[in-house]
């Protein structure tokens, strides 16, 4: 039987690239995303490999909805790839839920389809989950977005900022970007590791991506047009800069390569040639895992 993977946000940037190598390399591939036109566009281009699902990430039904079509369908699910991820300036935008959109995109969507796929994937084991996290969690890594500063989660979940009255789209992502981060030390303490295994994965500086969808129309052509190029050249004197291929290929890499498959629990950006790496020292803090953790699952109605 084919292995099978479910890749969200596998229709655009680094998730296609991912999706790609993956069907190269003999997978099934499942695109989950909001856009059904642009996943079915992209299945088309992987020879019978590839089958398309909607999902909106923001909304807890529509990831609801999802699993139970995965069920429905009785996929025999190997792998998830946690990529989609949305970055915007203008805000706060809640969901129809009441949720900050950064959030419920980037983390919650992505916490709970994790948990309600848990039994199929372990059906399926040896299983493993992959979470596209960000350098911009680390303050160390000094990236220019606003570092990370999460108080209180339930303040955090309808501001994205984790203070009432206060709005920072660049924070809003970095936070998610760290809840990521603790959502897989805290899953991979959770799940047995000789049925699945969690590793949080960094794509680094990646141009052309959708992320910059909300800047200013100049800076968006920039990223667009001239940063993909630039990055060709620069990616190899500069190692925190990166090709959506090398990235896709990268972030493939941790569904597929045999060295890492008893390895659990670790950070791993994709320019370290797989070694791991250090996250930031927050991410470490097991207390603030599980009360994400805690208050996930309660927003959820896990």
């Amino acid at each position: 039987m084919t292995n099978s993977v479910l890749v969200t946000g596998g229709n655009s940037g680094i998730g296609l690239e991912c999706a790609r190598e993956l069907a190269r390399e003999g997978w099934h591939v499942w695109i989950a995303s909001r856009n059904r036109a642009a996943s079915e566009a992209a299945a088309r281009h992987m020879h019978g490999k590839a089958e398309v699902l909607d999902v909106d990430l923001s909304s807890l039904d529509s990831v609801r909805a999802l699993a139970r079509e995965i069920e429905a369908r009785n996929v025999p699910l190997k792998a998830l790839v946690l990529n989609a991820g949305l970055q915007y300036l203008k805000g706060p935008k809640l969901t129809n839920e009441g949720l900050e959109l950064t959030f419920a995109s980037n983390h919650l969507g992505h916490f709970l389809l994790a948990n309600l796929l848990l039994e199929r994937l372990a059906a399926n084991s040896p299983a493993r989950i992959v979470v596209v996290a960000s350098g911009v969690h680390d303050p160390a890594m000094k990236t220019g977005v606003p570092v990370p500063q999460i108080g209180d989660f339930d303040e955090l979940a309808v501001t994205g900022s984790g203070k009432r009255g206060e709005f920072s789209g660049l924070r809003a992502y970095s936070n998610s970007k760290l809840c990521n981060v603790w959502f897989a030390y805290e899953l991979a303490r959770r799940v047995p590791p000789d049925k699945i295994t969690v590793n949080a994965w960094e794509p680094g500086l990646v141009p052309g991506s959708g992320l910059a969808r909300d800047y200013h129309p100049a800076l968006r052509a920039i990223w667009d047009y001239v940063g993909p190029p630039l990055a060709s050249i620069v990616s190899s004197f500069y190692p925190g800069v990166s090709t959506m291929r090398k990235s896709g290929q990268s972030l493939a890499r941790m569904v597929t390569d045999p060295v890492l498959g008893d390895t659990t629990g670790c950070y791993f950006p994709s320019h370290t040639h797989w070694e791991e790496a250090k996250s930031s020292d927050e991410s470490y803090d097991v207390a603030k895992a599980r009360g994400l953790w805690n208050a996930s699952a309660r927003l959820a109605r896990l």
